[in-house]
């Protein structure tokens, strides 16, 4: 892996890494394997100590014959690395920088023929290449240029949504795919979305989902005209009303904006997760697992037991110690618009 002091992106994709890397062009040919294992993520941050336990996995189940999954977990870091200085510990963070992101991304694809790998799989590499084209933001997040990043994310939807459909003209078949991707640049968590699979955040034992479901079932629901018992037993909660491709030329991302505090875990998954396994089961399983990696191997595990249904992708990522650039934190916990 190309490694340069000045400017440093780290991705695992599956266990593997692409042999270089580069601000503006990323080589994923070949990258994206889906891996029976999960793959934990290392970031290093200026003390050298994690501050994130992340880790992600993909599973094709027990009915699909394909997975049309994909996934990504990288860290994402900007400094200037000092070698000698007398300006004071704090002001050296202040001046050359320490913020650390995280990128979380998962892609549910659909279409047959090998349409919806074909998606899933456009997706998370465009995600992925759209945000090392914005890497300015790394330097810092000015105060009240939070909904300017909101867009600019949004926006990765939007130029996801015209490959997928440039590719779904080009071979003249239908293709789509769902999109959640979660941005944490402490103390804050930018999440944009399309689709049914979810971003949830666990906090003092409580999961609770920042994303909505673009599903019929869930606008029925909304509207009052279902109850949300009979939803879930409703063919209508897997016929998307939004998602990325799919036949329509246009995609309305859900942006969600949230405050994280030490300890919170952000999951990320796919519904062949949440359609075999509860919620209260999710938040006990991730409780009482001892890492992020076996959090997301349990989670899969108890989806197959539970009937794998459909393929199975999840993504755990603990915030273990914040940032040494701390900002106070708002109890607030999140804020949603459709844009």
């Amino acid at each position: 892996m190309a490694y340069d002091k000045i400017d440093e992106v780290l991705i695992d994709l599956a266990s593997t890494l692409p042999s270089q890397l580069g601000r503006a062009e990323v080589d994923f040919q070949n990258q994206f394997k889906h891996s029976e294992q999960a793959c934990p993520t290392k970031s290093r941050p200026l003390d050298t100590q994690d501050s994130f336990d992340a880790a992600g996995t993909s599973d094709i189940g027990q009915k699909r014959a394909e997975n049309q999954d994909h996934f990504l977990v990288a860290s994402l870091r900007r400094q200037m690395v000092v070698d000698q200085t007398d300006v004071p510990a704090k002001q050296q963070e202040e001046l050359y920088g320490c913020q650390e992101g995280r990128l979380l991304v998962i892609a549910d694809g659909m279409g047959g023929h090998h349409g919806g790998e074909q998606a899933s799989r456009t997706a998370v590499e465009s995600c992925a290449q759209y945000v090392l084209d914005m890497m300015q933001w790394f330097l810092k997040l000015a105060p009240g240029s939070e909904k300017d990043f909101e867009d600019e994310l949004s926006d990765c939807l939007k130029s996801v949504q015209q490959k997928i459909w440039d590719n779904s003209v080009a071979g003249g078949r239908r293709m789509g795919t769902t999109v959640t991707m979660a941005y944490v640049l402490w103390p804050r968590m930018f999440v944009v979305h399309a689709g049914d699979s979810r971003c949830y955040l666990l906090r003092d034992g409580e999961l609770k989902q920042l994303t909505t479901d673009h599903t019929i079932a869930q606008q029925l629901v909304d509207s009052g005209g279902m109850t949300p018992d009979d939803a879930a037993l409703s063919n209508w909660r897997h016929v998307l009303w939004n998602c990325v491709g799919g036949g329509e030329e246009q995609v309305r991302p859900e942006a969600v904006r949230c405050q994280l505090k030490d300890d919170d875990v952000i999951v990320l998954c796919s519904d062949g997760l949440t359609g075999m396994v509860a919620d209260s089961e999710i938040a006990s399983i991730i409780g009482n697992a001892s890492s992020s990696e076996k959090a997301t191997q349990d989670l899969v595990d108890a989806a197959n037991h539970a009937g794998g249904n459909d393929n199975i992708s999840v993504i755990v990522c603990r915030i273990v110690e914040s940032s040494k650039c701390d900002e106070q934190v708002s109890d607030g916990l999140a804020t949603t618009r459709i844009l």
